[in-house]
């Protein structure tokens, strides 16, 4: 005959898949966040790149008087997956110029741009 043991010490089968069901959707939801927010991270540091590489080229470019222009280029190594494209316009003062400088990379298989501006003067 059988006797059934009232004082059983443990988890019951079920109780351990509910445990595991929770520990897995916890796991996949921490995996989620930090894989965001290394891409945040790296989308971050791309954005400060091409903010630097901007505000560089845009110095360069409005330390001396322009003519109306429209020229692009790309920048040196290591840098060199950023490009940039420069305008430069006639401001209403003839003695001015207004430059754009856009600064364009490819992320995930988007194209991401930056626009920096700045006036050229005689």
């Amino acid at each position: 005959m059988h006797r059934r043991v009232k004082n059983r010490k443990g988890f019951t089968l079920l109780e351990v898949l509910v445990s595991l069901a929770i520990l897995s959707a916890t796991l996949v939801m921490a995996y989620q966040v930090t894989s965001g927010a290394i891409a945040a991270g790296e989308r971050g540091e791309a954005w400060a790149t091409a903010s630097l590489l901007g505000e560089a080229k845009l110095r360069e470019v409005t330390e001396t008087f322009q003519e109306v222009q429209e020229t692009e280029g790309t920048f040196p190594a290591p840098d060199d997956g950023y490009r940039w494209r420069l305008t430069v316009k006639q401001a209403l003062h003839s003695d001015a110029r207004e430059v754009y400088l856009s600064v364009s990379w490819e992320s995930n298989g988007t194209e991401e741009t930056i626009t920096l501006a700045g006036l050229s003067v005689r």
